[in-house]
């Protein structure tokens, strides 16, 4: 396809005609949509960046295999992975398909929760930004601890988006990307980012997007909410296939959280059920999560660590060694992460009260 002429009219009245060009190099261009993503945006808005050049493993133990150029979410949680080629480049016409699938197919399955919300701290410790100030003026009046369960859940079961970026988007690509985005739960999209060239080294982007049909997004739209579920009804559904001592210890961690006066409900994602308490600041946070994947009660200091009494790391240490000695070895130590036990062990009559207890002392700390 021909491409035309771009021309820009300076406060003057006068013509500057802007020539067909192309990217100096990946890096660039890679550079370019890091800084302003919304290059490549559509209808979801701004975008955050979580990481750059992002690593994936191929199993769940293994070394980074590949890299992800961009990795962003969306206001509405939603991970969008993006993979960025230039025209002159020959794997753009279907090597990069099988590439990005091979990214998405592998980071949904091996990452565990709160990778994306560490790769963003990461990111913006880097770069001289506080991670905590950069979310929030992001996600405006959301909670924190409630997007980042969020974006888990959303990349857990697919909900993410894909993108293709170059400078042309050959023919078949296009087609390639508009039969996936019918045919897949992920939204498909390519963006187009035409390079003209000016006087004066003047660069002129001119973005196009590629993959949405109506119905498509329309269908989406309105699968990508869950129905609303109640309480009971998330137990029967993630705890009651197992053994009884799954549900009664799932029955047992609402009682203790209640019982504390917090709060345990279902949520917004139905990954899991939160426990929610109010601190003497007013906000509330968020310390232990039930979730459906793998029954697993955690101690969620991922969205604990950055209040004022858990910014001691030996704080922290010291909470994780009381609760072990409780329920024994935690499937992690990260200090930030999400160590956690099974469910099962508060039917136990002789660990339940015991855990009470350490919940209600490490509740009075928190606060």
């Amino acid at each position: 396809m021909t491409q035309g002429f771009i021309y820009m009219v300076d406060p003057d009245g006068g013509l500057k005609r802007m020539t067909p060009s192309a990217p100096d190099n990946e890096d660039s261009m890679q550079a370019l949509v890091s800084r302003y993503p919304e290059l490549i945006t559509d209808g979801d808005g701004e975008l955050l960046l979580i990481r750059r050049e992002q690593t994936i493993a191929d199993n769940e133990d293994g070394a980074s295999r590949w890299s992800l150029d961009h990795l962003f979410v969306t206001r509405d949680a939603v991970p969008v992975l993006v993979e960025l080629k230039r025209a002159v480049d020959t794997r753009l016409r279907r090597e990069v398909v099988g590439q990005m699938l091979d990214y998405a197919a592998n980071a949904t399955a091996y990452w565990q929760a709160g990778r994306i919300a560490d790769s963003f701290t990461r990111t913006a410790v880097e770069t001289g930004t506080d991670p905590d100030t950069a979310l929030q003026e992001f996600i405006g009046e959301q909670d924190p601890a409630t997007f980042w369960e969020q974006v888990d859940a959303n990349f857990k079961a697919g909900r993410i988006k894909l993108v293709f970026v170059a400078d042309e988007i050959p023919r078949e690509l296009a087609r390639i990307v508009e039969f996936l985005n019918d045919q897949m739960r992920a939204d498909v999209r390519a963006v187009e980012l035409r390079w003209f060239a000016g006087e004066g080294d003047i660069i002129t982007l001119s973005p196009r997007i590629i993959g949405e049909t109506e119905r498509t997004a329309v269908a989406k739209r309105s699968s990508a909410a869950p129905e609303p579920i109640s309480r009971d009804q998330w137990l029967q559904k993630h705890m009651s296939s197992d053994d009884a001592r799954t549900l009664a210890g799932a029955r047992a961690f609402i009682a203790v959280v209640e019982g504390l006066g917090g709060v345990a409900d279902v949520s917004s994602r139905q990954g899991s059920i939160y426990a929610a308490f109010t601190g003497s600041d007013g906000k509330v946070f968020y310390p232990l999560h039930l979730w459906a994947e793998g029954a697993l009660v955690s101690f969620t200091l991922r969205f604990l660590h950055q209040r004022s009494a858990l910014q001691d790391e030996g704080v922290r240490r010291r909470l994780l060694d009381g609760l072990i000695q409780i329920v024994g070895p935690l499937t992690t130590m990260n200090i930030k992460g999400y160590p956690s036990f099974k469910v099962d062990l508060l039917a136990d009559p002789n660990i339940l009260p015991k855990v009470e207890a350490w919940l209600a002392s490490a509740l009075d700390q928190m606060r």
